[in-house]
């Protein structure tokens, strides 16, 4: 009985190690963390359309802005599009809101698992980080 309850203590010490080995290897590669300016951008993003202050919003923007698939890319297109239609504002006001997710190419989007549903991103570039997209469906 002495040997059976070892051996026992022993499969269970393995099994919490191999599970807490697991954890600390999977946990940074699934959940990268988000740069600080990154954050920083995002939060002024969420603010301003808060506000629907579309000229704070113009300057976190790149010029080459995603707003439409399929309509063309840029940033004083989208501004105007959404000052025809406020509730756009409201919607990223709402991404910009959750929890975000850094992607595979360094870019950031808001929400993370966002599938084809309203979804931000941001990107770092040579004026620091800006909002890249701003879009819904595929």
């Amino acid at each position: 009985m002495n040997a059976y309850f070892t051996l026992g203590i022993m499969t269970l010490g393995m099994r919490f190690i191999s599970l807490l080995v697991f954890t600390t290897l999977s946990i940074p590669a699934l959940a990268a963390p988000i740069p600080i300016e990154a954050q920083a951008l995002i939060s002024k993003v969420h603010a301003a359309a808060s506000k629907k202050d579309t000229d704070a919003l113009k300057k976190l923007m790149v010029t080459e802005f995603v707003w439409s698939f399929g309509g063309d890319g840029d940033a004083e297109q989208a501004i105007q599009a959404w000052k025809a239609d406020p509730s756009l504002l409201k919607k990223l006001y709402r991404v910009t809101g959750r929890d975000c997710v850094k992607k595979v190419d360094q870019s950031i989007e808001c929400p993370k698992n966002a599938g084809t549903s309203y979804r931000a991103g941001f990107k770092q570039t040579s004026e620091g980080w800006r909002m890249i997209y701003f879009v819904a469906g595929e």
